[in-house]
């Protein structure tokens, strides 16, 4: 008898996926609203709770994120092999129960991303919090901004021992990087930021990372900011940075990228400047027409256009299928999230630059 009332108080499993499905819902929709994802999430919730978790998940070392990655996997991998065995002996009731439990799961995971990181893609644009100046990027700008960090970058380079194959050492430890970037990002002194340290993690599984095309990724879940550890040495730092960006606040690519320049190029530590120069001065470069990008790379030194060499040829080892699948599921993502330019996104950092050169050289 007591077994049947309990039966009876329990919401029937379709009423409770529409509840579960108009939580999520709610949720994103607030998400998208500036106002709220400024000051309820981004300043308030989203912020709260991810110190919270950082601080709990801080306490290991190992990277919590590529446990749930590989028990994601083998759960999957368990998951089809029992619906599919299940199906064989034609236990359709049980088949049932599984995937309304999956479904259950799955709009938990959307609510949770809805508090953690979803507001963040609607906040206010970078620049301001980085004290960088409005600016309009024209040939002649970039072709400026170009010049100006080049010779910047020869500099600094002069001033870094390099290995035999010509990369430049690490000045630092992976753990002191993050120390400096965290000193960094608190000499802001801006709200914008989260104020928690934030403590990188190095990802063990690297290599099958590089193979995904990946070179760090932050996972709101756990609230960490993973590295991949097998890039080139220069790349650390800067994505470090860019990882550490979105912990602290940032969810859109090209704002990361931004972030993650400023804070290397405008470092007293070289290896850090050399870090953000590097890739800056890159896409500074792409940017311009084939005679002034010319005219740029002529200033560069021999050793820094190996370095480029070096890393276009890490790179190259990687590219694939599994690359190429993975990059069109990162471009279906970000455009879920409002980032019309997908994966493009990442490199649309032209103007952002153009500011940094004009902030620093009036400066």
């Amino acid at each position: 008898m007591t077994e049947l009332l309990n039966a009876r108080r329990r919401m029937p499993r379709g009423r409770k996926l529409c509840l579960f499905a108009l939580a999520a819902a709610l949720v994103l929709l607030l998400a998208q609203i500036p106002a709220l994802c400024e000051t309820l999430f981004a300043r308030g919730l989203t912020r709260l709770v991810s110190a919270a978790v950082a601080a709990v998940t801080g306490l290991f070392s190992v990277s919590l994120y590529e446990v749930c990655a590989v028990l994601l996997i083998l759960g999957a991998a368990a998951l089809v092999a029992g619906l599919i065995a299940l199906l064989c002996r034609r236990r359709f009731a049980r088949v049932r129960l599984w995937l309304y439990r999956l479904a259950l799961a799955a709009l938990c995971v959307l609510i949770a991303f809805g508090v953690l990181y979803a507001p963040l893609y609607d906040r206010a644009p970078v620049e301001d919090a980085l004290g960088l100046p409005e600016v309009t990027a024209t040939d002649e700008s970039v072709y400026e901004a170009a010049l100006y960090f080049a010779d910047r970058l020869v500099a600094v380079s002069e001033s870094l021992e390099r290995g035999e194959d010509g990369n430049v050492v690490p000045s630092h430890t992976f753990s002191e990087v993050g120390e400096l970037l965290n000193a960094e990002f608190d000499a802001l002194g801006t709200s914008y930021f989260s104020s928690a340290a934030v403590r990188p993690k190095a990802v063990l599984l690297s290599v099958p990372m590089s193979y995904l095309g990946i070179t760090g990724i932050y996972f709101p879940f756990t609230a960490e900011a993973n590295v991949n550890v097998n890039i080139p040495p220069y790349q650390l730092p800067q994505t470090m940075a860019h990882e550490m960006a979105h912990a602290k606040g940032v969810s859109r690519e090209n704002d990361a990228n931004l972030v993650s320049y400023a804070l290397c190029i405008r470092a007293e530590d070289a290896y850090l400047q050399y870090s953000g120069l590097m890739p800056a001065v890159a896409v500074l470069m792409n940017s311009l027409p084939e005679e002034l990008y010319a005219e740029v790379r002529a200033r560069l030194t021999h050793e820094i256009l190996r370095e480029y060499a070096n890393a276009s040829a890490h790179y190259d080892r990687y590219e694939g299928l599994i690359d190429t699948i993975s990059s069109f599921f990162n471009d279906l993502f970000l455009k879920a999230n409002g980032v019309p330019q997908g994966t493009r996104s990442y490199s649309q950092t032209v103007s952002g630059l153009v500011a940094l050169h004009r902030s620093m050289a009036q400066g």
